[in-house]
């Protein structure tokens, strides 16, 4: 007679049976690497985005600055070899009839660049410590035209003014 058990007697050596899937613990670091390499890929698109702006902007800035050059070439009643304009606001619709390309060459600027400052001055040293400045010397030097405008990651500290970014020498 053989006996019968209601209830299977446990072993503790006795096999087990596998397993499958995963843990959550498993799960859990690999959401964490996923969101790492997602976090990693937005960052970098965002730098992207932000070189792709600087670089419109400084293209920008040297159409305008070529185009200033010529007005300034062009100037043929009071040559202007020295001047300056900050892009606070749009300048004024009404214009002297000399200085009407001058008034339009000025609210492109103020449209094409944000917060921007342009410098025109005789400049011998216009570098100081590897950096554009916007001081002029104003003694010999070719006639510079200086361009600067608002940068976010410049600007986001106590910096109140941007930093001039370009200059073109428009005579030696």
């Amino acid at each position: 007679m053989t006996r019968t058990a209601l209830f299977p007697t446990f072993h503790p050596f006795a096999p087990r049976p596998v397993q499958r899937g995963f843990t959550l613990i498993e799960v859990l670091a690999a959401i964490v690497i996923l969101a790492l390499a997602a976090s990693g890929v937005a960052a970098m698109q965002l730098h992207a985005l932000r070189t792709a702006q600087h670089s419109a902007y400084q293209s920008a800035a040297l159409q305008l600055a070529l185009e200033l050059a010529e007005l300034l070439r062009a100037e043929t009643d009071t040559p202007i070899h020295s001047f300056e304009y900050r892009a606070a606001a749009l300048p004024s619709p009404a214009c002297a009839r000399s200085h009407c390309e001058l008034i339009g060459w000025k609210r492109r600027l103020a449209e094409a660049l944000p917060r921007a400052r342009v410098v025109v001055c005789r400049d011998s040293a216009p570098v100081l410590n590897d950096a554009l400045r916007w001081s002029c010397s104003d003694a010999g030097g070719p006639l510079l035209i200086k361009i600067g405008w608002a940068l976010r990651e410049l600007t986001a500290g106590a910096r109140a003014e941007p930093p001039p970014l370009l200059a073109l020498p428009v005579e030696s």
